[in-house]
């Protein structure tokens, strides 16, 4: 088998089909794979795949010995070749990582809530240029505000209040619906205008959100560990939230209306990512012109007309969330928790971690040294470990790590982007070299690994 020739092959097809990557730089990305492949020529795929992780296992391993960051989960797939690593602890307690552990997403909600928005749109429950308050009256301090600029985040609110600083859910939601436009026509990206939608989704089809995402998402893509409310079975294996003893996510506000709203408060596993990702791309859960607004630069060059994605920049991972190694067409969502997303034309892949299940303690450390160094720097220190009541049949205190700053996305997230992109490009080139040995080769390659 000339090898080499496939190579270039498939090289001219990662031009031709679009990246802002030179060929040289993906060449760099992808010569390794190329040695391996040739070296073990006699090796079944799983074990090639094997040899091809080593570089992102490495980057993770890393990151967990200079991050708080309990655990992890990383899923690639590329073709018919599945790959997904995990390890470390669940939560501080040190119960090890299961392979099918719930992430709490934080913020990847969003894109789940713009689906289904989509979906109602194709079907005449509301257009793009609905006024709000036509829409649902209960936001009637919104003015002249469209569906089309909520949902393309080209707006910003204040309320009378924060929300979540209120201890019942009615009283949450009541300060929610006073929601004034402070400006527009701006990209802003918030939560307010996610809750928001939730709020006029519901009013228009006489459903809850719950029902919404079972009926154009979940059950469509037969999700078996995604979920609003936690089966009590499952809350021990939900991670990546301060709340997970609780069965509840990292996100006061979601806490406040009752556990979840259109911004956050979905948990999923990385297996049903890439199930979700599947669906997006073949088209079941969202149609072209879906699949178009969120690869496609919008107000801001690096966020989606979908307004709650970030697409491919030519300045690559220093614009964006997405590698200058990957498609023009891959766009990323990510959540605060230290989660994401990346789907392209032919590959999804997730990372998942979990430093806001570190403990209490530990965080409060952690808030402790970081103001320490922004203190040296003359910087304000930041109040990360906050806690809230909420009545729920009696006061419930929920807690609120904000590991952003703890674990900064630049040298953890990002890192680990490359890398998913530079697999993605390695499991492509193996899979044409395995169309060049069968090409009738149709067999699921599936590698789990616990690292």
């Amino acid at each position: 088998m000339n090898y080499d020739r496939i190579f270039e092959s498939f090289l001219d097809d990662v031009q031709r089909n679009g990246t802002y990557a030179t060929k040289d730089e993906v060449r760099e990305a992808t010569q390794g794979m190329l040695e391996i492949i040739k070296v073990n020529k006699d090796s079944t795929p799983e074990e090639i795949v094997d040899l091809a992780i080593k570089d992102l296992s490495d980057e993770i391993q890393s990151i967990k010995e200079n991050y708080p960051i309990p655990g992890y989960t990383i899923g690639v797939h590329v073709g018919n070749i599945n790959v997904k690593l995990f390890g470390g602890d669940i939560d501080s307690m040190k119960r090890e990582m299961p392979d099918h552990a719930l992430f709490d997403i934080a913020s990847m909600t969003k894109f789940y809530t713009e689906v289904i928005a989509y979906n109602l749109i194709k079907e005449g429950a509301f257009r793009y240029e609905d006024k709000v308050k036509d829409l649902d009256p209960r936001f009637e301090n919104v003015e002249n505000l469209t569906m089309k600029d909520v949902l393309s985040f080209a707006v910003s609110f204040q309320t009378d209040g924060r929300i979540e600083e209120k201890q019942k859910i009615d009283e949450a939601l009541a300060s929610l619906y006073t929601m004034k436009v402070t400006q527009i026509g701006d990209y802003n990206y918030n939560d307010m205008g996610m809750m928001l939608v939730k709020e006029v989704m519901e009013s228009v089809t006489n459903k809850t959100y719950e029902e919404l995402v079972d009926e154009y998402i979940t059950s469509k893509l037969g999700l078996t560990d995604t979920y609003l409310v936690i089966p009590k079975k499952k809350v021990e294996l939900l991670t990546g939230s301060a709340n997970a003893k609780l069965g509840k996510v990292n996100d006061p506000k979601a806490n406040a209306v009752g556990g979840y709203s259109g911004h956050a408060g979905i948990v999923a596993s990385s297996d049903d990512l890439i199930k979700l990702g599947q669906g997006v791309l073949d088209g079941t859960i969202l149609d072209e012109k879906g699949l178009k607004d969120a690869s496609t630069p919008g107000i801001k060059s690096n966020r989606g007309i979908m307004g709650n994605t970030y697409t491919s920049h030519p300045q690559g991972i220093d614009m964006s969330y997405v590698d200058k190694l990957s498609a023009k067409t891959n766009f990323a969502i990510q959540g605060s928790t230290r989660t994401q997303m990346n789907i392209g034309p032919d590959s999804i892949s997730t990372i998942l971690l979990n430093p806001a299940c570190m403990s209490l303690e530990q965080a409060v450390e952690q808030e402790a040294k970081l103001n320490e160094r922004r203190a040296l720097s003359g910087q304000s220190p930041l109040s990360l470990v906050k806690h809230f009541a909420f009545d729920q049949n009696g006061l419930v205190q929920y807690d609120l790590i904000d590991v952003r700053q703890m674990a900064p996305s630049a040298k953890t997230v990002e890192p680990l982007t490359t890398q998913n992109a530079k697999l993605t490009l390695k499991l492509g080139l193996l899979n044409e070299v395995i169309k060049e040995y069968d090409k009738s080769y149709d067999k699921e390659i599936h590698v789990s690994r616990k690292l």
